[in-house]
């Protein structure tokens, strides 16, 4: 078997067990003797729209789910039916606005207490959940994982954009030393510009 049909594989096979984990919740979370049901958790994005969280850790259900960019930290959880043990946060915490698809875990400190871990998702995790690589924001090793941009065509994207300002629309791109016509062809289905 070649590389590339090793990598046709590898890449189904993630899909597959994506696909599988977003389909079959492991269990629901019961709350004030209402089922929350994970399936509404997991509907992503269509059209490059909103931001994409991953919620992990004290908070139920686990998974996946679509947000408005701008959305806090308090929304968030409230849209995936609240916390475990009834965890304690600060006010400057939950009040925290949440700007790009990013993973949140709730972790318990005992005694009542909670800490919110936000991270950036992880650029391969954007890639299998099919989630817009925002122009203006993006890192080089997020830029690097769009189709035919490389490590060099991602740094000099973010040169750019660092010497001349926001991209205003994806055709801005076409300023970009290395990115043409037939490349921004293929970049737009993956890219949103805010």
């Amino acid at each position: 078997m070649s590389r590339e049909q090793q990598g046709v594989v590898l890449f189904l096979s993630l899909f597959l067990c994506l696909l599988f984990f977003l389909t079959h919740p492991s269990s629901s979370l019961k709350e004030g003797g209402k089922a929350q049901v994970a399936g509404e958790l997991l509907a992503l994005p269509s059209g490059g729209q909103g931001i994409v969280l991953e919620m992990d850790g004290e908070v139920g259900p686990r998974g996946v789910l679509q947000a408005e960019s701008g959305m806090t930290v308090r929304e968030a959880l409230k849209k995936t039916g609240g916390v475990h043990d009834q965890l304690s946060f600060p006010e400057e915490i939950l009040s925290q606005k949440i700007e790009k698809s990013s993973r949140i875990s709730i972790v318990p400190e005992g005694e009542g207490k909670g800490r919110v871990v936000i991270e950036p998702m992880a650029p391969a995790r954007l890639k299998v959940l099919s989630v817009p690589i925002p122009l203006n924001t993006a890192t080089a090793e997020e830029l690097d994982t769009l189709p035919g941009i490389g490590p060099k065509t991602a740094q000099a994207i973010v040169e750019f954009r660092e010497q001349k300002g926001k991209f205003a629309s994806p055709e801005d791109l076409l300023q970009v030393p290395g990115i043409g016509p037939r490349k921004l062809a293929a970049l737009l289905p993956h890219i949103i510009v805010r």
